[in-house]
C-alpha cells in the first residue's frame, strides 16, 4: 500500500443548486492496496466517504461509493465524466444511471460504466454523480471523485492486479467438470480446468469443505449411471489430491441421472448432464 499525495492548486467552481462534495486538490490522496483475491484504487471525498475501485480475481473492475453518512435519497443517480473547470475544450460525457442505496456502500457501478470512469480519469476527467438530497431539499448532492495523481495511481493499481488469481472464490465454485459418453477419464481440456480452480484453492486457506456431485446422462441402465457418476467424482477427487490437495477436504456424493440440467433427448443436452460440479464451502 502506498499514499500518492498531490500538490496542485485549488480551482474548483461548484455548480448552481448542488452541494457538492470534493476533495481540495493540493489534498487528493490516492491508496492502493489488496492481495490475490482483491485490489482497491481509493480516494477519500472530504465530507462524505471515499470513492473506491475495486477488482477482485477473474473480473473487471466495478467502482462503489461509500458513504459516511449519505445525503443522497435512494434512487436513480446520474452518473457523467465531468471536465475541470480549466478544461473549456472538454463536455461532460453521461455515464447514464446508477442506484443510490441505503447503507455504507451506497452505489455499485457495473463494469462497462466503471471501466467508462476509469477511462475518464485518465483523461483529465472527474467521475461524478449527482442525486436529490433527502428531506425534498431543493439542492441536489454531487460527489466528484478528482483525476488529480491519477496516472501514478494507476501504475500501481495495475501492478496489483498483475498478482490477481485467475479466478474468483465464485467462480471456482461454479466449476463443471465435464466427461465423454460412457467414461469417467479426465480429459485435457477437463485438466486444465481443474488446473485453474486449483491455483485458487492452494492459495485460500479458509477452504473447509470440497464438494463434488457426480453426474451422468440417462442413456444405461440406471444403477450403472450411479455408478459411473460416482468414479466421476473420485476421478475429480483424485486429480486434485495428486496435486497435494489435502484428501479430508474432499465430500464426494453421486446422482446417476437424477439431476439433469439439460434434455436427455439431444446429444447436447446428454453432454451437459455428464459432469461433476465443484462446490467451495469456507471455514
Amino acid at each position: 500500500m502506498r499514499r500518492i499525495a498531490c500538490a496542485l492548486l485549488l480551482g474548483v467552481t461548484l455548480p448552481a443548486q448542488a452541494i457538492t462534495f470534493q476533495t481540495r486538490m493540493e489534498e487528493v490522496e490516492w491508496t492502493v492496496e489488496g492481495s490475490q483475491f482483491e485490489c482497491r484504487l481509493t480516494q477519500p471525498v472530504s465530507g462524505y466517504g471515499q470513492a473506491v475501485f475495486v477488482r477482485k480475481a477473474g473480473e473487471r473492475p466495478i467502482f462503489q461509493l461509500e458513504a459516511v453518512s449519505n445525503l443522497m435519497q435512494p434512487g436513480q443517480a446520474q452518473l457523467f465524466n465531468d471536465p475541470p473547470p480549466w478544461r473549456h475544450d472538454m463536455r461532460a460525457t453521461v455515464l447514464g444511471q446508477g442506484l443510490i442505496e441505503e447503507g455504507p456502500v451506497v452505489l455499485r457501478v457495473p463494469q462497462q460504466q466503471a471501466g467508462q470512469m476509469l477511462a475518464g480519469l485518465a483523461l483529465g476527467l472527474h467521475p461524478t454523480i449527482q442525486r436529490a438530497a433527502w428531506a425534498g431539499a431543493s439542492d441536489a448532492i454531487r460527489i466528484v471523485v478528482s483525476s488529480v495523481g491519477y496516472h501514478e495511481a494507476w501504475k500501481e493499481f495495475q501492478t496489483c492486479m498483475s498478482g490477481l488469481l485467475p479466478l474468483n472464490f465464485d467462480q471456482v465454485s461454479r466449476s463443471v467438470v465435464s466427461f465423454a459418453s460412457g467414461g469417467a477419464t479426465l480429459s485435457a481440456s477437463a485438466k486444465a480446468l481443474l488446473d485453474t480452480a486449483l491455483v485458487y484453492i492452494k492459495a485460500d486457506d479458509d477452504i473447509g469443505t470440497i464438494q463434488l456431485d457426480g453426474h451422468s446422462d440417462n442413456l444405461g441402465d440406471r444403477l450403472a449411471n450411479r455408478e459411473l457418476s460416482r468414479q466421476r467424482a473420485i476421478a475429480v477427487r483424485d486429480y486434485l489430491t495428486a496435486q497435494g490437495v489435502e484428501e479430508q477436504l474432499f465430500t464426494l456424493r453421486f446422482h446417476g441421472e437424477s439431476y439433469p440440467v439439460a434434455s436427455n433427448g439431444s446429444d447436447a443436452g446428454r453432454q451437459q448432464n455428464r459432469r461433476v460440479t465443484l462446490r467451495l464451502e469456507k471455514n
